[in-house]
């Protein structure tokens, strides 16, 4: 198919044909439609209808439209040939291979799923959200006292889609027991199949708990979807408690600025390093989110951010640059988020 291509036409913009209005009182002709592309036009219009299997009809001015519509859906059935829609059913089930579900599907199958009791695992996977404890600072409330922790009821999300309530736990499952000089990590978990919450202090010079012997920080002992830790708890030689609160919410963001350069107090050694406390239940990833910043006297740009130490306590970055500099001039940004 071309564009217009008799006598008269004007170009409508970007180097196209078009079509000019007669103007005989000013002597201006109007655009001349040829047999070629009236003729080019029809076919280009037949082609379309008679690939829908559509018989030329004057009576029938919708036929393009029809055709098109028709297409469409043979087009969208191939599709859903190849990749179906689950069922309600199928999907209960967990028929899915090479089948799609659809929110509303899900949404279905939750319904039914909570309406029979806990969820089961497969129902699960669909949720991967991590918890949110309910109080103002998504932070547990333990009171320690020589020889214990006591765990106050608060109200709990599991995976963004179930509110718990701790206290359906009775004083004595929330109430637990220390040892001297100990480090423990106090920890609530969800079991998806029985619907039951259970608190948990876990001793971490255990083998049970921690066989590999990690370190306190790790990221192994971090939150996960069934199971949060929501404080450190150690205890000195007296057996007194000292409880390190740690905040639980399915999205962890937070970000740092310095306002103020930072001077090395030894010229030779360069950079400086910040120290950024979280408290976090889960180990933070950190950015540079904002690298506007130039390295003092040699306008040397920021290159990137080192990381130290990091836990999901807190943790040390240096921003560097290509030059041996004292400082960096400011602002610069850090992204924390997990």
């Amino acid at each position: 198919m071309d564009r217009i291509n008799g006598a008269g036409t004007i170009d409508i913009g970007g180097g196209r044909r078009g079509f000019r209005d007669e103007n005989l009182g000013a002597g201006v002709e109007g655009t001349e439609v040829t047999a070629l592309w009236a003729n080019m036009i029809q076919e280009e219009i037949m082609k379309v209808c008679a690939e829908a299997g559509l018989s030329p009809s004057e009576a029938d001015w919708t036929q393009l439209y029809q055709a098109i519509g028709i297409m469409l859906d043979a087009l969208f059935a191939d599709v859903e040939a190849a990749y179906p829609f689950a069922t309600t059913p199928e999907a209960i089930a967990g028929v899915l291979l090479n089948k799609i579900i659809s929110p509303k599907t899900l949404a279905d199958v939750l319904a039914v799923k909570l309406a029979a009791g806990p969820l089961d695992a497969s129902v699960a996977t669909y949720l991967n959200v991590y918890p949110t404890i309910l109080t103002a600072d998504n932070k547990a409330v333990v009171t320690p006292s020589a020889g214990q922790v006591v765990v106050t009821p608060f109200k709990w999300i599991w995976r963004q889609f179930k509110t718990l309530d701790l206290s359906a736990l009775d004083l004595a499952a929330r109430t637990f027991a220390t040892a001297a000089s100990k480090t423990y990590h106090l920890r609530l978990s969800y079991n998806v199949v029985t619907g039951v919450q259970t608190l948990s202090l876990k001793d971490l010079s255990s083998a049970g708990y921690n066989p590999s012997t990690l370190a306190e920080g790790n990221v192994a002992f971090d939150t996960g979807y069934d199971d949060m830790i929501i404080a450190r708890v150690t205890t000195d030689a007296g057996n007194v408690p000292t409880v390190k609160l740690l905040k639980n919410a399915s999205r962890l963001t937070a970000s740092a600025q310095r306002t103020a350069f930072v001077l090395g107090a030894n010229a030779a050694a360069g950079w400086v390093y910040d120290t950024i406390t979280m408290d976090w239940a889960r180990t933070p990833a950190i950015s540079l989110d904002l690298t506007d910043a130039n390295v003092t006297s040699e306008a040397d740009n920021l290159q990137g951010i080192i990381v130290n130490n990091r836990t999901r306590y807190s943790f040390q970055y240096l921003i560097t640059g290509t030059s041996p500099s004292y400082y960096i001039t400011c602002p610069y940004l850090i992204g924390i988020s997990a």
